[in-house]
């Protein structure tokens, strides 16, 4: 299942936010590709862009604020989406990517 279905089914959403979600879905898939410096989303992180999109649609509205409260429900935002997912991404990356400089050199 790709990720769009998956967050549409999570969400319970019809197509009418396709476009919002696809936008959602590259900027999360570009950030989380960026931090494990890889061309595509390791598969095994690939639940990252799921749960990080969810967390990014859900706040559409409150972007820029870090708490909201409304009658005697209160939440609180992560302003990086990746954050909570920052051990996974490491543990990722210690294990995946070769971040030794043995046996490199550099002239400044």
């Amino acid at each position: 299942m790709d990720y769009l279905t998956q967050i549409k089914s999570v969400l319970g959403l019809d197509n009418d936010q396709n476009a919002v979600l696809t936008t959602i879905i590259d900027l999360i898939s570009q950030r989380l590709k960026a931090k494990t410096q890889q061309d595509n989303v390791p598969e095994e992180l690939s639940y990252i862009v799921v749960e990080a999109s969810i967390s990014r649609f859900n706040r559409i509205n409150d972007e820029g604020k870090q708490s909201a409260s409304e009658s005697e429900v209160s939440a609180t935002y992560q302003t990086d989406d990746l954050a909570p997912f920052a051990d996974d991404i490491a543990d990722w990356v210690a294990k995946n990517v070769d971040t030794s400089t043995k046996g490199k050199f550099t002239f400044y």
